[in-house]
């Protein structure tokens, strides 16, 4: 009997020694919620933004001559770039239109930035994947302003 239970200490010292120096961690979550970090979940008042981000894309698109439009929406300022369709041209008209159907269904919107440049589409696309995949808007704050200031002069 004495012996079992010294076999058992030093398999449980093995077990330890091992546990430290592998790093393996037991597993006591069973039956507990799981908190994963993981690359595809956005959370809190970043998710916020991207839905109402994405709900203004989506009413801009469904505007006639549009094909495709991205924005991002910073503070109380969007920002959206927009495809125009074949034989339609981006005027103040259009422009215009935009900014009243944003204003008309955002109410958190106080100022609305539009452009047809295909380098900020393309920007605004890149900065969405990120914010999509976990990276916090602090990451892109900077850029954000850069393209922002573009397009307010």
């Amino acid at each position: 009997m004495k012996t079992n239970k010294k076999l058992i200490i030093f398999i449980m010292l093995i077990l330890m020694v091992l546990n430290t120096v592998t790093g393996c961690k037991f597993d006591n979550s069973i039956g507990k919620e799981e908190k994963e970090d993981t690359s595809l979940l956005v959370g809190g008042k970043d998710y916020d933004l991207l839905i109402r981000s994405e709900n203004i894309s989506n009413l801009v698109v469904d505007l006639y001559g549009i094909d495709n439009a991205s924005s991002i929406i910073f503070n109380d300022i969007v920002v959206i770039a927009v495809e125009m369709g074949v034989d339609n041209t981006f005027t103040d008209d259009v422009k215009e239109m935009i900014i009243e159907t944003v204003l008309a269904n955002d109410n958190m919107i106080r100022q609305v930035l539009i452009t047809n440049d295909k380098k900020a589409f393309e920007q605004i696309e890149k900065i969405l994947e990120g914010l999509m995949n976990g990276k916090p808007y602090d990451d892109y704050v900077k850029e954000i302003n850069r393209l922002i200031e573009k397009l307010k002069k």
